[in-house]
């Protein structure tokens, strides 16, 4: 049986306001409108649903047991429009985020702080993985957006940039060579992210074509530990400088004027090409890019 859901609603409407009048003024349709409506549905089941009376409608045997299946159809809908509405107007949603340690700390925290404050009720869940991982959970679906620190033009994602960063080389003393030739490197005490890591990748890269191998005294994974190690004096550390713009103002740290110096990179914003962003994501990557 394929009995159009207008019928239904028709249906439902009247079982409801137990009046054919009152249903139609109720759906801004006529009267005989919805008399007709109650006769087709009526004939496409082969049972009569409603008793005729003085003061309206009564629903018969039949009508009550369809009537309890059809209020359980048109409350399930009616949740659910509530809760498209609610996504709609972000008062409800949840949006997964994949971002590395570093980049949480020092670009994504003040973006989540105030996408939180302006959408309190949106359940944020950050996932802490490095980029390339970022990256694998984003062709799988498992996340809605990454933020990662290399620039990602595969056809299977959509990548915008956010901002530039540049690898440097600091310390907790100054050089007062205003030229440091990179291969001097090799006389410092060097602090480098573990290997793996993109960043450490890139940077012995560089290192490499210019001729350069170095042994780092101390591999470790978190960034903040090795600014806090160049801080109090325990050797060179290989940082991103815009995370240490303060500590470089302040004159905590000091950049080695290095005779070359890594290229800068991107930062950006990953998305999967083939799946669309939820009305919560979408708000928050708009925010992120304004």
């Amino acid at each position: 049986m394929n009995i159009n859901t207008e019928l239904y609603k028709t249906f439902y409407s009247v079982a409801n306001y137990k009046s054919i009048s009152k249903a139609a003024k109720a759906m801004f349709v006529s009267q005989p409108a919805v008399t007709k409506a109650i006769q087709k549905l009526e004939n496409q089941t082969n049972c009569t649903l409603f008793i005729r009376n003085s003061k309206g409608v009564s629903l018969t045997f039949e009508g009550q047991l369809l009537f309890a299946s059809v209020q359980k159809a048109f409350v399930h809908l009616q949740n659910a429009e509530r809760t498209i509405e609610n996504l709609a107007n972000n008062e409800i949603g949840c949006i997964k985020i994949g971002v590395s340690n570093t980049l949480c700390k020092y670009y994504f925290l003040p973006h989540l702080e105030k996408f939180h404050k302006t959408y309190p009720h949106i359940s944020i869940q950050i996932v802490n993985v490095p980029s390339p991982t970022t990256l694998a959970l984003i062709g799988k679906g498992d996340i809605d957006f990454g933020i990662v620190s290399f620039g990602e033009h595969s056809s299977r994602f959509n990548y915008i940039r956010l901002m530039n960063i540049h690898d440097v080389f600091v310390s907790s003393k100054e050089v007062k060579s205003t030229t440091l030739p990179i291969e001097k490197l090799r006389d410092y005490p060097v602090m480098m992210l573990e290997k793996g890591n993109q960043t450490r990748i890139l940077v012995d890269k560089f290192l490499s074509n210019h001729g350069v191998v170095i042994e780092p005294e101390i591999e470790i994974g978190s960034m903040d530990f090795l600014i806090e190690f160049a801080k109090i004096g325990i050797g060179v550390a290989c940082v991103i400088k815009e995370f240490v713009e303060q500590e470089l103002c302040k004159g905590e740290l000091f950049q080695l004027p290095l005779s070359a110096a890594p290229p800068p990179r991107e930062m950006g914003l990953v998305t999967n090409r083939k799946i669309a962003l939820s009305h919560a994501a979408k708000n928050f990557v708009d925010m992120l890019l304004t």
